[in-house]
């Protein structure tokens, strides 16, 4: 590589000089960016924002790329003349790492800005590959404001390649229905816990009255036999549900978990809990 390097620093000093490029030097120049190429791994990145109030964001961010071998770090995600990350939108991009990290295990999200930002999801596919599912599973808003109660930087980490099928029956019961209400679920079995992001089908408005909703959260950790499930809420009301089902590709026959004691899901504790364990 520093042969390389040395040669090519000739190369520049001699068209410097001569104003032209010996032969030589331009087919050692194009081996090297032939050579550089090669190592060159196309990654396609899709950001998904919250459809949620002031999700949106105009601050810069950027993207990490956490391997199993190393990590590309600092890409600004921004197409010219475009507003990117805007509430309910999918932003589409490139980037080109020019070594090999390896197996992509987890990605890092940076917003360089003021402007708080809520990411619902990324998924990444590096070209020959499969597709990589980040969730925020924590529903961490992102910003370099200390005043938002936000993370500058959020890691999220691909937790396996499973798909999962949820279910949720909204109760008939006055006042259970709901447009503001923003769950998340943790899924634990004999082989361990998964976690989905918020759940919302976009373009659909989710938990209507005694009306079922269903979501496929792919890229998962298979969990085997399925135990209990943790529900959290975020989210400016309230929600009662009648039952959840779950089942995914590998287990097909489903596990319902019922709301026996009709448990009331908000932010707000005098409305009900923002966290509820069914096992």
């Amino acid at each position: 590589k520093q042969w390389y390097q040395r040669r090519v620093r000739e190369a520049v000093v001699s068209t410097q000089s001569t104003g032209t490029l010996p032969h030589t030097m331009r087919t050692l120049l194009f081996a090297v960016i032939l050579a550089t190429a090669a190592h060159a791994t196309l990654y396609t990145i899709e950001v998904y924002t919250a459809n949620r109030a002031n999700a949106e964001t105009d601050s810069d961010i950027f993207i990490s790329l956490l391997g199993k071998k190393a990590d590309s770090t600092g890409h600004k995600l921004d197409r010219a003349w475009y507003n990117d990350f805007n509430r309910n939108a999918i932003d589409k991009y490139s980037i080109n790492v020019d070594k090999n990290i390896g197996a992509l295990k987890c990605i890092q999200l940076t917003n360089a800005g003021f402007d708080a930002w809520l990411p619902l999801k990324v998924i990444v596919t590096p070209e020959g590959d499969r597709e990589y599912y980040f969730y925020n599973v924590d529903g961490d808003l992102v910003s370099s404001d200390p005043k938002d109660n936000a993370v500058t930087t959020l890691k999220m980490c691909s937790q396996g390649t499973e798909t999962y099928y949820i279910t949720t029956r909204t109760s008939t019961e006055y006042g259970s229905w709901t447009d503001n209400i923003w769950p998340r679920i943790k899924i634990t079995g004999n082989a361990g816990s998964t976690e989905t992001g918020y759940l919302n089908n976009r373009h659909n408005n989710d938990f209507k009255k005694g009306e079922d909703d269903t979501f496929t959260v792919p890229g998962m950790k298979f969990v085997g036999k399925i135990k209990c499930i943790e529900v959290d809420v975020d989210g400016a009301d309230k929600w009662k549900f009648d039952y959840i089902e779950i089942h995914c590709d590998r287990y097909r026959s489903p596990f319902y978990f019922q709301n026996e004691d009709n448990t009331w899901l908000s932010t707000d504790l005098k409305e009900g809990e923002n966290h509820l364990k069914l096992c």
